[in-house]
């Protein structure tokens, strides 16, 4: 496998089932049912007040970042990353915030200690994109600008997804990496430009090699 050349620019997306790409992961967590993983549904629900009782959504791209054709070079310059999902309930505004803590597709409302908290610890408090309120379609597709997380991750930071928090008890829905429907599904799109690894680590690399010259 060879590497892009440093300064070359590219554009990549991910899409669950489409060109081969089998890595999203996304759940909604329900505190009415809070020990019930909610995977594998179709649709998604971000909601403050769901039935009485909160609704958060994980989404998660793996496999994004590597040496293969269709994914982003490490310690590359992310120049744009754009999470799209579609909707097709309106609903009150949402945020996307960057997760810092491990999560699978078995994940439950108490399983992530009631659910996710936007603290620093258990999700970032900077928000990555936010809707724009009501949806006024039936099927609208909405953009959260995710360019500075992306970024985080291809400098070597762990990528554990996003987590969508409603602000207000009518709930926003959007169909999930399950929907049967291929276009309808998460897609992350990346447009980067490559860069070689920052002197720090290859000052570190360097001297973990053997020295040559003493042997």
């Amino acid at each position: 496998i060879q590497l892009k050349p440093v300064g070359q620019t590219g554009a990549v997306s991910f899409q669950h089932g489409i060109n081969g790409y089998k890595g999203t992961v996304d759940v909604e967590v329900w505190s009415i049912a809070p020990n019930k993983p909610l995977e594998k549904q179709g649709t998604l629900t971000s909601d403050g007040n769901n039935g009485g009782g909160e609704s958060q959504v994980l989404m998660r791209f793996d496999q994004i970042f590597g040496k293969e054709r269709g994914q982003i070079p490490k310690y590359a310059r992310i120049k744009s990353a754009k999470l799209k999902v579609v909707a097709f309930d309106p609903g009150t505004t949402v945020y996307v915030h960057r997760v810092f803590v491990p999560w699978t597709s078995a994940a439950t409302w108490d399983g992530l200690a009631a659910g996710l908290t936007i603290d620093n610890v258990e999700a970032s408090t900077v928000r990555d994109g936010f809707t724009f309120g009501q949806i006024n379609m039936d099927r609208q597709s909405v953009e959260f600008d995710v360019t500075q997380t992306v970024q985080h991750w291809a400098d070597g930071e762990q990528n554990f997804g996003w987590v969508f928090v409603n602000t207000g008890s009518n709930g926003w829905d959007f169909y999930s990496a399950d929907w049967h429907e291929l276009e309808l599904r998460p897609k992350l799109t990346v447009e980067f430009e490559t860069r070689s690894a920052p002197k720090s680590l290859a000052s570190a690399k360097a001297s973990l090699e053997p020295n040559k010259s003493s042997e």
